[in-house]
């Protein structure tokens, strides 16, 4: 199967078929809503730049299954292509005045510093608070999670 006219499906299939793996479910998953910034960061994690991800744990409703080490996501493109399967290793929930800095550096942006993943991060969490109707707050739980690219389109 030419992998470059794969969807989403077809890959994920594909990748379990030559892993001899049994999930019948995957999450695909892009970075951001923002042309490029989708982009720019799923070619981040290919390149092993971006090894970290936080969402604020207040943004999953009741619904909504909270990530857990093991759990396996397709990352894609702003256009909706596959840039490469990630599996979670390590997921931890702790307050935003928490998160470390090494979990800062491993999220790859910016200049990696912790500074930085604050002020972008709250930024971020904030406006997410307002259009839930939510409150964010230094105390907010942040859901910290370490990844690893088990696999990527072959072209």
């Amino acid at each position: 199967m030419d992998v470059l006219k794969m969807d989403a499906t077809e890959y994920w299939e594909d990748f379990m078929r030559r892993n001899n793996i049994n999930h019948a479910n995957f999450d695909t998953w892009a970075f951001s809503d923002r042309p490029n910034s989708s982009d720019m960061l799923a070619e981040m994690v290919v390149k092993g730049q971006k090894t970290a991800y936080s969402s604020w744990f207040n943004f999953y409703d009741a619904d909504q299954v909270v990530p857990t080490a093991g759990d396996y996501r397709m990352v894609l493109k702003q256009n909706g292509d596959p840039a490469c399967i990630i599996q979670l290793k390590v997921v931890e929930i702790v307050p935003f005045k928490w998160v470390s800095s090494e979990h800062a550096f491993l999220e790859g942006e910016g200049n990696r510093s912790l500074k930085y993943w604050r002020q972008l991060h709250k930024q971020l969490f904030r406006k997410q608070a307002k259009i839930h109707g939510k409150t964010f707050s230094l105390e907010s739980p942040c859901i910290c999670e370490l990844f690893e690219v088990i696999d990527t389109p072959k072209i």
